[in-house]
């Protein structure tokens, strides 16, 4: 049931225009299911990067973010990487995202790790 939830909620980011606090909700609620154990402040950043950025750094702290995108026009067609390690190519967990603005490519990126540590 949560890999479901967790499936519609990376499609949701990836085709959505515009990263709002309902979809950062709902995403802070399926990670807390899927990483119990991690703290996750109650102050976050005021900004939608800066939340997506704050829920990287509250459940999964020493991993290596990575973006790409193009910045030059509405849908900058961002593209995310998490991953545990730096460079390594043998990390067990790696989560992709893809969205039109920054923080939705987090989201998507985020989710995705969820997901396989959820199906383990």
């Amino acid at each position: 049931m949560i890999n479901s939830r967790i499936e519609r909620l990376i499609g949701e980011a990836e085709g959505a225009a515009q990263l709002d606090s309902a979809m950062l909700e709902r995403a802070a609620d399926v990670l807390r299911r899927v990483f119990p154990e991690a703290d996750l402040p109650v102050a976050a950043p005021s900004d939608p990067v800066g939340q997506a950025l704050h829920l990287v750094e509250a459940f999964l702290p020493t991993w290596t973010i990575r973006l790409t995108g193009n910045a030059t026009g509405p849908d900058g067609h961002w593209h995310c990487s998490l991953r545990e390690s730096p460079g390594s190519d043998e990390d067990e967990l790696i989560g992709f995202g893809s969205g039109r603005v920054i923080g939705l490519a987090v989201v998507a990126a985020l989710l995705r790790v969820a997901r396989a540590r959820a199906a383990h």
